[in-house]
């Protein structure tokens, strides 16, 4: 069952408490420190062995930056992160090396990601002989069986990325990713730079990989219809902060925080005459500077439910309001609780939710 428990009884991926800031300087030589971007403050998630764990959030909300700090590519300043039972938060390069082959990244930009004065087989056999994990004999057979298994040729080994489109491209980081055999595959974002019909191939290749070489995924993205797609559970995060973490189908269904009713009144729906009867939720004012971010709750500046005192006094916890279904939010805490009217509770859910992204074969 997807999203079982790794066999030591722990989830693969433990993030407790996490905090990674970015300094702003000043100065004619940049040297004061005159405050921080506080792009992750305080998160604290798991990644069961086997699932995938959507993230999704608006841009700027530190997503991508909780990937990169799981890769240990950002430096976290508070915090644990813990890999499969061991504290990967300060190891030093030495220590870290045997883990990272484990943990794997397929980055965002198909275009930039891959060095363009390379060929596709130095590309994907280059991890493979930085790790010894084959000679320069096996590599050449290795990049081979990993083209076929992500549905490029043979001969795309001896061509250079400049020759393939931007799906050819991400396959290709997908295979390098794989080279190594990980336990953990952080996917930050992979189709958002490719057109909708090879979003789908990318994404079904993505789950008929995670089935059989026994893959774990955090997959990282702002599209919710993608992210239902793939994930097993989802976790929403604003401004730095995770607001709500759901199996995926509950999300869609029955979503508590403010934050996701909006987002998801956004999703576009491919039927015109229940698009028409939709009205998005449209939040007022602009997204609060991470530099800066309010106090308390963070969204009730933007929040239509906002409760005048409470919410700008008291910084809401995760909690678990439903099995599996944690919100940080006072208003859905008076929705369990009964202390908000069913009229009141239905006239958020204004119209039909999305539909997930359909199947399509890839190819």
């Amino acid at each position: 069952m997807k999203g079982a428990l790794s066999a030591n009884g722990v989830p693969l991926v433990e993030i407790d408490e996490l905090k990674v800031y970015f300094p702003i300087k000043s100065g004619l030589v940049l040297d004061r420190h005159v405050g921080d971007i506080r792009a992750v403050d305080g998160v604290s998630l798991e990644i069961r062995r086997g699932e995938t764990l959507g993230l999704v959030g608006e841009s700027g909300c530190g997503k991508s930056t909780i990937g990169r700090a799981i890769m240990r590519l950002y430096e976290p300043v508070e915090g644990r992160i813990v890999f499969d039972g061991v504290d990967v938060t300060h190891l030093g390069e030495r220590e870290l090396r045997p883990l990272r082959r484990r943990m794997q990244m397929v980055f965002q930009d198909p275009y930039a990601s891959l060095n363009p004065r390379h060929s596709v087989g130095r590309i994907i056999g280059e991890p493979m002989r930085v790790h010894g994990l084959a000679t320069r004999r096996d590599i050449g057979g290795r990049v081979r069986e990993l083209l076929n298994v992500v549905g490029l040729p043979a001969d795309a080994a001896a061509r250079y990325p400049h020759e393939f489109s931007g799906g050819q491209r991400q396959r290709i980081g997908v295979a390098r990713a794989l080279g190594l055999n990980p336990d953990l595959v952080v996917a930050d974002e992979p189709v958002s730079a490719l057109d909708v019909s090879i979003q789908a191939q990318i994404l079904n290749l993505l789950e008929s990989l995670q089935a059989e070489f026994d893959l774990t995924y955090l997959f990282i993205a702002h599209d919710l219809a993608v992210v239902r797609h793939i994930s097993d559970r989802i976790a929403v995060m604003y401004l730095g902060t995770i607001v709500e973490v759901s199996p995926a189908d509950e999300l869609y269904s029955r979503p508590l925080h403010p934050y996701t009713i909006a987002l998801l009144s956004a999703v576009p729906i491919p039927d015109p005459k229940v698009e028409r009867r939709r009205e998005a939720i449209l939040l007022p004012g602009d997204l609060p500077s991470p530099a800066n971010p309010p106090k308390a709750c963070r969204f009730h500046t933007r929040c239509p439910f906002v409760q005048p005192t409470r919410c700008r006094d008291e910084t809401p916890r995760l909690r678990e309001l439903a099995s599996g279904h944690t919100v940080a939010c006072h208003w859905a805490e008076k929705i369990e609780a009964g202390e908000i009217q069913p009229h009141e509770r239905e006239a958020v859910f204004q119209a039909p939710l999305p539909e997930p992204v359909p199947e399509l074969p890839p190819t």
